[in-house]
């Protein structure tokens, strides 16, 4: 199939809490939102063959998980940290990069920081994954 591409080159861009986005270092994983429509019930009495009936609710984005390299003190850490202690909305941009490298797709909207996560094994890379869930409108288009 045509266009297959590996994710090399994606970013996850956060708001610092002073209003300028962010990109987040050492990134090797992340998901982007997850669009969900809730099911609404509308059954009645005399719904056909005392069949249940459901009409599209409201759309849920979902949340994401980025997952990093851990660098203890590093601007990466201070961003998430202070995102997640502080419980704020911030602004994101996730992109993704083209099969060509010309052109790259971006997802942009808000979220606010569930989890901080760190690991630190005896015998690997530390890692660290920021949980986020995403709230409101997104935007995607091509760069």
């Amino acid at each position: 199939m045509a266009g297959e591409s590996i994710g090399w080159g994606a970013e996850f861009w956060l708001d610092d809490a002073a209003g300028a986005l962010t990109e987040l270092a050492g990134i090797f994983e992340l998901t982007v939102p997850n669009y969900q429509t809730d099911e609404v019930e509308i059954t009645h009495y005399k719904s056909l063959g005392r069949k249940r009936e459901y009409i599209a609710g409201l759309i849920e984005t979902g949340e994401g998980t980025f997952t990093m390299n851990y660098v203890p003190g590093s601007a990466t850490d201070v961003i998430c940290r202070a995102a997640h202690a502080d419980g704020a909305t911030r602004s994101f941009r996730i992109v993704i990069p083209d099969v060509a490298g010309a052109d790259e797709w971006t997802i942009d909207g808000d979220c606010f920081a569930k989890g901080y996560e760190r690991g630190v094994p005896v015998d690997d890379r530390m890692t660290a994954t920021l949980t986020v869930k995403f709230t409101g409108n997104t935007t995607e288009a091509v760069v």
